[in-house]
């Protein structure tokens, strides 16, 4: 699933990459794992879901973990004092989200007889023509590509979708709204289609991400 995080990280892979070979031929000699080195792979996704309209806030308490675990490392705060400050500010950001979030659209429930698509180090491509239930997605370390596109949908659906290192990618009609709410960490959701002003169908979309994203297009 080409997003932008997949994009972040292959960035930051070619350069660690070219370093280590410059490193291997003598070409340079610079030493990248500096004290705490390893938090950026928290620091630097946070900083990328700030920018997300869904989960930032959680991208704000993991910013301060990858934070106040650099600083740890390097001997400028002591390791337990990192629970007693991000304790208290995760409650106030799950206070300040539940405030924010009154005006969002009600979560739906999905149908008992959803539809399953399970992706286990492993990857699905389908295309949906004909919708009859909700939608049931699990990626996990493994990808899924559901096209909706040429579907007829004349009433709201329900898709759960889970990814945890994995990706999810749901291409939808234009003739449809979503309404997305979910729980993102390390991972998040991208939405891309933008559907007509006049339209009353809806898809509810419900998601959990960990190390992992879902593209909607």
């Amino acid at each position: 699933m080409k997003n932008k995080e997949n994009i972040l990280w292959g960035i930051l892979l070619i350069l660690i990459g070219i370093l280590f070979l410059g490193n291997n031929l003598d070409w340079w000699s610079i030493n990248i794992f500096f004290d705490g080195w390893w938090t950026l792979f928290i620091i630097l996704p946070s900083i990328r879901g700030l920018f997300d309209k869904e989960g930032y806030s959680w991208s704000i308490v993991t910013l301060i973990l990858g934070i106040l675990m650099l600083l740890a490392c390097n001997n400028i705060i002591k390791w337990n004092v990192i629970w007693k400050i991000l304790l208290p500010i995760m409650i106030i950001v799950i206070g300040v989200s539940l405030i924010l979030g009154n005006n969002k659209k009600e979560k739906k429930v999905i149908n008992k007889n959803a539809k399953d698509y399970v992706a286990v180090f492993s990857g699905i491509d389908e295309k949906i023509k004909a919708i009859v239930s909700d939608l049931r997605t699990i990626a996990i370390f493994g990808g899924i590509e559901l096209d909706l596109s040429k579907s007829k949908i004349d009433k709201d659906i329900v898709i759960n979708a889970v990814t945890i290192f994995g990706g999810i990618d749901i291409k939808i009609p234009d003739n449809v709204n979503i309404v997305i709410n979910g729980l993102p960490i390390f991972g998040g959701v991208e939405k891309r289609s933008l559907a007509s002003k006049d339209t009353k169908i809806n898809i509810y979309l419900n998601y959990i991400c960990i190390f992992g994203g879902i593209d909607i297009l």
